[in-house]
């Protein structure tokens, strides 16, 4: 068993992200500590807004990188600088229509979710060649910038959003910059460079998949504010620190990890021992921390937070319910991803489209329960999304040729 654990690509990879999303939960935990809850509401949405974008702001060009084990080229890097601008602008339009965001903090959103497109598609170049070391820290440190905005937002006595936003977003131009500099220094021994133009579609395709799950990732943090307000968004934020933390650590890695190897695989057989592994290893090693999480939780927010958020029993409950079903959908849509062609995908894109906007309808319908109806109202929408993905991905796993014809 502790050889599984220490050969589990998915939980090295996890290992790694560990450290973002420590990072991540602290550093929240701070910002809801030092303000007010209303604008800690603020930043919770920001952060929420500024992971959806960033998931699809190259439109998909660093997914096929990873999916074909591909080069960010020089064609790729206009492509996916200019995807990025594109997907920021939109993002900061809707921050600005649908939540009435002031223009200080669009103008932190904007430069956010531009870096992060672009420091995506580094990370994607790095990943595809399997080279973790250097694509996790790039594509993790808009969580592990979050700790020292915490810890200058405390000690400054900064009361608004503007402060902790702000900093985020110089310190993603800065992650920006570097993995894009990583990246160039690399080039000198490439093959010629491949063209965007000949991959959209299998980009658009696969990006749609992306942005159906980065939707469904962050829908609490853009429907609780909708439907139960802007102070439950902030004990969310504070529940998506303490309790789903982990789950989307593992749900990470297992993106980040298992389409490389699932891609590499030869045979059925093979991809069969790769699931059945990373399935064990991710099963224990969440059963623990659940265990952990509802021993550890409410006396760590009690404590640090000074009884200023109550996490109930049946709140933390309906968070781990909803962590448990994002790791089962990862490991569907990245079988999916990594094996199936293009027209099952755009079918995952479909169905993951209906299953947000179940979601979402479901959610308005249980917000006379409350925070705790909302976040099961959305967790039924991840579970429709489970059912979809395996069913789409099975015969995949079913079939006797070698390799699957979609790479």
């Amino acid at each position: 068993m502790l050889k599984s654990f220490y050969t589990s690509p998915a939980l090295r990879v996890a290992a790694a992200f560990a450290f973002g999303g420590a990072a991540f939960s602290i550093g929240n935990l701070i910002l809801a500590r030092a303000l007010p809850t209303n604008e800690y509401g603020l930043v919770s949405l920001i952060v929420g807004l500024v992971s959806l974008a960033m998931g699809v702001g190259p439109l998909g060009i660093d997914l096929v990188i990873t999916r074909r084990g591909l080069r960010l080229g020089s064609h790729l890097r206009r492509a996916a600088f200019l995807a990025s601008l594109v997907i920021a602008i939109v993002t900061t339009a809707s921050g600005a229509l649908l939540y009435h965001l002031q223009p200080p903090l669009l103008v932190c959103l904007f430069v956010a979710t531009t870096s992060g497109g672009i420091s995506l598609a580094a990370a994607a170049h790095f990943q595809s060649q399997g080279r973790f070391s250097v694509s996790v820290p790039i594509q993790q440190s808009p969580n592990w910038a979050l700790i020292p905005v915490g810890i200058f937002t405390a000690v400054a006595g900064a009361s608004t959003a503007l402060v902790p936003s702000a900093i985020l977003a110089v310190s993603g131009a800065i992650a920006a910059a570097v993995g894009w500099i990583l990246v160039t220094r690399k080039q000198e021994n490439l093959d010629p460079p491949v063209r965007a133009s000949g991959l959209w579609s299998e980009s658009i395709s696969l990006m749609s998949v992306t942005l159906g799950g980065a939707i469904f990732l962050q829908l609490e943090r853009l429907v609780i504010p909708a439907t139960v307000g802007i102070k439950e968004l902030a004990i969310f934020g504070v529940l998506a620190a303490l309790v789903g933390s982990p789950f989307r650590i593992v749900q990470s890695a297992v993106n980040y990890s298992v389409i490389p190897a699932l891609r590499d695989a030869r045979t059925v057989d093979e991809r069969r021992q790769l699931l059945r592994r990373e399935c064990f290893v991710i099963a224990a090693a969440l059963s623990l921390a659940s265990v952990g999480i509802w021993i550890l939780a409410p006396r760590v927010a009690n404590w640090l937070l000074a009884g200023r958020y109550d996490l109930t029993d049946s709140l933390m409950l309906a968070t781990l319910v909803s962590g448990v079903l994002k790791v089962l959908s990862a490991f569907g849509t990245s079988v999916a991803s990594a094996i199936a062609p293009e027209n099952a995908l755009r079918v995952l894109s479909v169905a993951t489209t209906v299953c947000i906007g179940i979601a979402v309808a479901a959610s308005f319908a249980a917000a006379r329960w409350g925070l705790v109806g909302v976040l099961y109202a959305i967790s039924f929408g991840w579970l429709i999304r489970c059912v979809v993905a395996s069913w789409i991905s099975l015969p995949h796993l079913r079939r006797r040729s070698g390799r699957s014809t979609s790479n």
